[in-house]
């Protein structure tokens, strides 16, 4: 009989934990970075192991360490030794870990509650049944999925470890046990405190299954209860004391709420949980506001749910002194929700509602539904009334069995999880915030390879971060992804937008270095260099400035303003945080230009292509294409003529093939319209299909040279190469037609030109054009249309 126990309950164990094999090469997601590679101490291995034992869990990550909240020593522990063996972190090794923990977990439950069974003499079916519905439930996907949920798998191992070896021992537990006890459910507890509550379900299992009275089955906690107490002393030596109650909604629905509405709020949330549990489906990562938001006694599921709560309490009072298991399960159900019902405003916590919350009480309900479907067949006497249970738990099995694996396929990254919260809960502000937040680093990883396509997911990162704020409303502040909303609002090239998202970061939190920092690149590419470097500066007093890029960015805008002392300072303080072969161009530059052959000698390298009098002309050749586009020709004519000698030696046209056309042009915006023309000519050498080249030999030719056939040649190219403008063009070549008294060919130019737009100048030569020749309907035709055109 025994060996048949054993294997039911392996069976039905690697079933359970089977079901999430698909998992075990997926990746990283939520929380899991918090203990793995955003874990100062745990990315170190066994290196500094004993740290973990002396501050908090969240003392050593990178993002926002604290040293209060959770203590969770052991857990970090084996995150250490798993990089201590493998060498790196990598979420398989963490997926394939929650797996087996979790079959572990599902045998020792399978022992315990054969074991408890017996004692009341009660079928194996029960015990058995109780399992694979626990075994197979798919609210447990996000505690087994989850390499961070670890926690909650080893402190249940550990914990129920220790009360299973507790009720084997219970005739015979010496003082040598009683440590062994108290060791495993120290070890429960520095792995995850949620199971402390496991202390009443010892209680409970002696008090309803091995039959002692109240003051017995209160003294058999003890080899808990130390275990317990040493703990949260630890808890209260290591953790800073911190507020335990949430300051914002969007951690908390209940914060700030009045007692009637925030009783009715519990009480919503807590018929959630029975439904999850007896439909779960769908399910959600998240439950943040306003998935679920405040709620009052005008709605009538508070009153179900007050009704519900208070039939279940009855019920379990009720059956307390006759030791009925309903009493039992109800009351192993409250006592482990108890940490998670948000009671008081001292003990509320940072979620709404979590799946992960019912890993322990879930096993509660599995007892009362295989124990309650046991109690009416065998109070109304049905024939084979195991078998009948098993039929009637088979299709549910069977139904959850598919939802849990199919659920579990979103815990296979980080951007497919997110993606299933605004889908699942898609009033949560924090679904679209996350699912943006992945949007966003895939854009950053794609912008590499394809502009193209993070320009995609820019755009939807963009369309969630305006949803999550939009649920936010004006009353609460998410101010940390602003620099987020702000990157992707740039990916998508909206500036405009983005800079005012900058400057409300900066409001909210004076020291964002991203948000100074960005404002700053936006100055400097706009040409506002002084506002780029005070806000560049104002970003290295920031909390955790880039610096390296900070410098480096600092020394560009230094020397755009000609401040070549402070470019080399900052040039030379950014490399010392990077080698960057760049900069030692730039430092090259700089001590040349001053001066210090000496020290310009000592920045340049053999190896580096680029010479200081190449990156010279570089920055000539800027800053006479930046005088260009700012219409400064005279100041652009100056840089083009300075670099001119050295243009073939550099690259010439085949690297800088815009340099003459720009040349050309600023020279004839100054007036020198024979130095322009040459220019001009060599632009076309480069480019003989440059329309604006074209345009401007055509025009310099009929208007200076009065060469109107070569005139006429270049208008022709210009309209064969498809300039921008074709009414000007055909305008144009009319023009230098009517020079040459090529009248005929004058009016078909014009009148194309009409194709494109329209002009008095045009019909005035139209209708000239006509009355010469002699065609009156087309002169009637044109003068008609000039008097059209003057009342208009």
């Amino acid at each position: 009989m025994k060996q048949n126990q054993i294997f039911w309950i392996v069976l039905i164990a690697l079933f359970g934990a089977g079901l999430y094999l698909h998992t075990y090469d997926y990746g990283y997601t939520g929380d899991d970075g918090i203990y793995a590679y955003f874990n100062r101490v745990t990315q170190k291995g066994m290196a500094e192991w004993t740290e973990l034992f002396k501050y908090g869990s969240m003392n050593f990550i990178s993002i926002n360490p604290v040293n209060t909240s959770i203590y969770r020593p052991f857990t970090l522990l084996t995150f250490a030794l798993e990089y201590q063996i493998f060498g790196e972190f990598n979420a398989t090794n963490g997926h394939v870990l929650n797996i087996f923990l979790y079959f572990c977990l599902l045998l020792i439950l399978g022992f315990l509650l054969v074991d408890l069974f017996q004692k009341k003499a009660l079928p194996l079916v029960i015990p058995l049944g109780i399992l694979a519905l626990y075994a197979f439930h798919p609210i447990h996907t996000e505690v087994v999925a989850s390499v961070k949920s670890r926690d909650t798998l080893l402190a249940s191992v550990f914990a129920f470890s220790a009360i299973l070896f507790w009720v084997k021992q219970e005739k015979n537990i010496t003082l040598p046990k009683q440590t062994l006890i108290g060791v495993l459910f120290f070890i429960s507890l520095i792995s995850k405190e949620e199971t402390i509550t496991l202390i009443a379900i010892v209680f409970l299992i002696a008090y309803f299954f091995q039959n002692k009275s109240f003051l017995e089955g209160a003294k058999a906690t003890i080899p808990f209860l130390v275990p317990a107490i040493i703990y949260m002393i630890c808890r209260a030596v290591i953790l800073d004391s911190a507020s335990t109650t949430y300051d914002s909604k969007i951690n908390s629905v209940l914060y700030g709420l009045s007692s009637g509405d925030r009783l009715a709020t519990n009480l919503f949330i807590y018929l959630e949980y029975l439904k999850l549990l007896l439909f779960p489906h769908p399910l959600s990562w998240d439950y943040s506001f306003s998935q679920i938001d405040v709620q009052t006694f005008k709605n009538p599921i508070v009153w179900l749910s007050l009704l519900v709560f208070a039939g279940l309490i009855f019920f379990a009072v009720k059956g307390f002194k006759s030791r009925t298991l309903f009493s039992f399960g109800i009351l192993f159900y409250l006592s482990t929700f108890s940490i998670f019902a948000n009671l008081t405003t001292s003990l509320t916590i940072g979620s709404n509602l979590g799946e992960r919350f019912m890993f322990i009480p879930s096993i509660a309900f599995c007892l009362l539904v295989v124990y309650g479907l046991y109690f009416f067949v065998d109070r109304f006497k049905v024939q084979k009334s195991e078998l009948l249970m098993v039929l009637v738990l088979l299709p549910v099995l069977l139904a959850f069995s598919w939802k849990t694996v199919d659920r579990a396929k979103v815990w296979k990254n980080a951007l497919t999880l997110s993606e299933s919260g605004i889908q699942t809960a898609p009033k949560s502000w924090r679904t679209h915030a996350m699912y943006a937040e992945e949007l966003r680093l895939e854009a950053a990883r794609l912008k590499k390879e394809n502009l193209d396509s993070a320009k995609i997911f820019f755009a939807k990162s963009v369309s969630e971060f305006d949803r999550a704020f939009e649920i936010l409303g004006d009353e609460v502040s998410v101010s940390q992804y602003l620099d987020a909303q702000a990157e992707v609002l740039l990916g998508v090239g909206d500036t405009a937008r983005a800079e005012t998202v900058l400057e409300e970061s900066i409001q909210k939190r004076p020291n964002s270095h991203f948000a100074k920092f960005k404002l700053a690149a936006i100055s400097y590419n706009k040409g506002d260099f002084e506002k780029a470097k005070r806000l560049y500066l104002e970003s290295l007093k920031t909390e955790k400035p880039d610096l390296y890029a900070t410098y480096k960015n600092l020394g560009l805008a230094y020397l755009r303003l000609n401040e070549n002392t402070n470019a080399i300072a900052v040039f030379e303080k950014a490399i010392e945080e990077k080698e960057d072969p760049e900069i030692d161009r730039n430092l090259a530059y700089l001590y040349t230009e001053i001066g210090d052959l000496e020290k310009a000698a000592s920045y340049q390298s053999e190896d580096d292509e680029f010479s200081v009098e190449e990156t010279a002309f570089l920055y000539t050749m800027r800053d006479g294409n930046d005088a260009f586009q700012k219409n400064e020709f005279s100041t652009a004519v100056l840089n083009y003529a300075k670099i001119e000698k050295d243009f073939e030696e550099f690259g010439g046209a085949e690297k800088y093939p815009s340099y003459f056309a720009a040349y050309a042009k600023s020279l004839l915006e100054t007036g020198d319209t024979l130095a322009a023309k040459s220019r001009f000519l060599k632009a076309n050498e480069v480019d003989p299909n440059n329309s604006v080249v074209l345009t401007n030999l055509g025009t310099i030719a009929f208007i200076k040279d009065k060469n109107y056939s070569n005139a006429e040649r270049y208008f022709r190219e210009a309209i064969l190469a498809g300039p921008e403008n074709m009414f000007t063009a055909y305008t144009n070549l009319g023009t230098v037609l009517i020079m040459q008294r090529k009248e005929k060919e004058a009016i078909e130019a014009f009148e194309k030109s009409l194709q494109y737009g329209s002009s008095r100048g045009v019909l005035g030569n139209l209708f000239l054009l006509n009355k010469a020749l002699g065609n009156e309907e087309r002169m009637n035709y044109y003068q008609e249309q000039l008097a059209k055109s003057s009342n208009q």
